[in-house]
C-alpha cells in the first residue's frame, strides 16, 4: 500500500519528509475517529492526496499533524456522508466522535508540549553533545558520518549521544514535574 505520492527525484524534500513523519500519528487519530483500520487507511490516503495538493500552504516548522488531522476529519465528514447513504450505520455517532476528537486534541498539546520541553532541554545540553544531538538527530547524519566530521570514533559518538539521550530524559522529566508543581 502506497499512501503517499511518489517523488522519489527529491528525497530531500522538507515537506516530503514530515509528511512521511505524521503518517502513524494522523493513522491512529483516524482510527480512534472511525474504529475501522481499513476506513482510516483509506481516508489517511485521501488526507495524503489532500496535503500533498495543498503544501503550498503548509506553514514550514508548525504542526503538520494538526494541519493534516483538519484535513482528515473534512474527509471523515465525507465518509460518515457517503456511509449514511448507505443502509450501513456508522460505528460512531457525532457525540463519539466529538470525544474522540476532543481526545485527540488533548494528546496533540500533550505532544506539543513535550516538544518544547525537549527543544528547551537540547538547548541546556553541554555545547559537544548538543552538536552531536544535533547533527545525529536533526541533520540525520549517521555516526559514521558524526565521527569523520569531529575526528572521533563512531563508538565516542554513540557514548556521546547515550549520555546526551540520558540528559535529555532526566531534564524533560524534571522540566515537566516543574510545571505541573506551578500548576498547583
Amino acid at each position: 500500500m502506497r499512501v503517499l505520492p511518489d517523488n522519489s527525484d527529491n528525497d530531500n524534500d522538507p515537506f516530503e519528509s514530515e509528511l512521511r513523519l505524521a503518517q502513524v500519528p494522523v493513522l491512529g487519530f483516524l482510527i480512534r475517529l472511525t474504529g475501522n483500520a481499513a476506513d482510516s487507511e483509506d481516508i489517511l490516503q485521501q488526507t495524503n492526496l489532500t496535503a500533498w495538493e495543498k503544501r503550498a500552504e503548509y506553514v514550514p516548522d508548525t504542526n503538520i499533524v494538526a494541519w493534516m488531522c483538519t484535513i482528515a476529519k473534512g474527509h471523515y465528514r465525507n465518509h460518515i456522508s457517503r456511509a449514511r447513504r448507505k443502509p450501513t450505520l456508522p460505528l460512531f455517532d457525532e457525540d463519539v466522535a466529538h470525544m474522540v476528537e476532543v481526545r485527540h486534541e488533548e494528546r496533540e498539546k500533550e505532544e506539543a508540549r513535550k516538544r518544547r520541553l525537549l527543544h528547551l532541554c537540547i538547548e541546556l545540553l553541554p555545547d559537544r553533545q548538543r552538536a552531536f544531538v544535533d547533527s545525529f538527530y536533526l541533520e540525520g547524519m549517521s555516526l559514521e558520518e558524526v565521527a569523520q566530521k569531529n575526528g572521533v570514533k563512531a563508538n565516542a559518538v554513540a557514548q556521546l549521544l547515550y549520555r546526551a539521550r540520558q540528559n535529555l530524559i532526566k531534564c524533560v522529566r524534571n522540566k515537566a514535574h516543574a510545571e505541573l508543581d506551578n500548576e498547583f
